[in-house]
């Protein structure tokens, strides 16, 4: 097992899986919104398309391999189509480019490293009462 997939293992150990909507209010998200049938965590986005206002976002899925959807931002709403499921990390970097598979590894450090100051947190305030 190398460096990348300890740490996407371990991540998944603090963040919550969910469904990403598809279509929908950005702001103000409902139960019956039309949602992409995967369950994953967001992780960054990378523009596309300036014109269109189309990003591609990169999620991280339950089973630890990564989404990319595709998505569409206007005012308050936002649309997303999924592109890529079931991709590794070597197939992330293909699809999305090395710079961005990085930002990823980064974003994946920086979660680990802030969930695990919480918890060190909690347990050391909990002794103290």
């Amino acid at each position: 097992m190398d460096h990348v997939d300890l740490l996407i293992k371990k991540l998944t150990r603090y963040v919550s899986f969910g469904q990403p909507i598809s279509s929908g209010s950005v702001f103000n998200q409902r139960i019956s919104d039309p949602r992409i049938p995967i369950s994953a965590y967001y992780m960054t986005m990378k523009l596309h398309n300036e014109e269109d206002r189309c990003y591609h976002e990169v999620w991280l899925t339950k089973e630890g391999l990564f989404a990319v959807t595709e998505a569409w931002y206007t005012e308050t709403n936002v649309t997303r189509k999924l592109l890529h499921n079931n991709l590794t990390y070597d197939q992330l970097k293909e699809t999305m480019g090395e710079e961005e598979a990085k930002a990823v590894v980064v974003r994946i450090a920086e979660i680990i490293s802030k969930s695990e100051a919480d918890d060190w947190s909690r347990s050391f305030n909990s002794r103290k009462t």
